[in-house]
């Protein structure tokens, strides 16, 4: 009887705080929503699975542009010295195209550095830290990812081919910004923005300096244009004798 006074005792302390509050709405629906609410939040879950469908849609449309025009460039035959799996092998060559035209860069020269830089060794590390494709130093590749808006996270990030490229090509795109020519941007790129600078300054330094790396890019750049524009003659010359056949 006494545990019974007790408990009214305390219903009624707590009645009297506010406490416990009366009546107790019962939740509408099977997440406690109104049925309008609950069918509104379908709609959109809907909604935006369609959206992300079509912009899949879109990206592989895009991407199919893009692989067409690497191969038209000859950009997928070099890729194959990656020796990575076929399909990664195609997304790199469509990351290639991708971000040398998001910089306003021939992806020609983006192709011709990490040959000369990398060999198309996606895991390469320099005797200074270097790494990946484009040799990417981690400082750089650091400060050249939050100027980008994101996290590069740990260095061995830069491992990641279209991440390499896409930091790579970008700082290649500023480095001729703010040199002023592709051989000035290479020594900078080799030798580091510092250090081109008094590089440059000087013309005997600068011209030993330019027959080195800067040379061996800028020749593999322009026997890759070669390549293209020999590939460009051939399927004329193939359009043309079908179209006579």
């Amino acid at each position: 009887m006494r545990g019974w006074t007790v408990a009214m005792a305390a219903a009624v302390v707590l009645v009297g705080t506010n406490a416990l509050a009366f009546p107790v709405q019962v939740p509408v629906g099977a997440q406690g929503e109104a049925p309008d609410v609950a069918a509104l939040r379908a709609e959109l879950a809907e909604k935006d699975a369609q959206l992300k469908a079509a912009l899949a849609r879109l990206q592989q449309y895009e991407d199919e542009a893009d692989y067409h025009r690497a191969e038209q460039m000859g950009v997928v035959e070099a890729v194959r010295a990656s020796g990575l799996p076929e399909r990664q092998q195609r997304r790199l060559a469509v990351s290639i195209v991708r971000e040398a035209e998001r910089n306003n860069l021939d992806p020609l020269l983006v192709v011709a550095l990490i040959r000369c830089e990398s060999s198309f060794n996606n895991y390469a590390v320099s005797g200074v830290g270097a790494m990946g494709l484009m040799q990417v130093m981690p400082d750089t590749g650091k400060y050249l990812a939050e100027k980008s808006g994101y996290k590069l996270g740990r260095h061995t990030n830069l491992f990641d081919f279209e991440t390499n490229v896409n930091l790579g090509t970008a700082y290649l795109a500023d480095l001729i910004g703010r040199f002023g020519s592709v051989e000035g941007a290479l020594v900078a790129y080799n030798a580091g923005p510092g250090l081109a600078k008094r590089i440059l300054a000087k013309k005997e330094n600068r011209v030993k300096f330019m027959a080195g790396y800067p040379a061996k890019v800028v020749k593999e750049f322009r026997k890759l244009k070669a390549q293209q524009e020999r590939a460009i003659s051939l399927r004329a010359e193939q359009t043309t004798t079908d179209r006579k056949g």
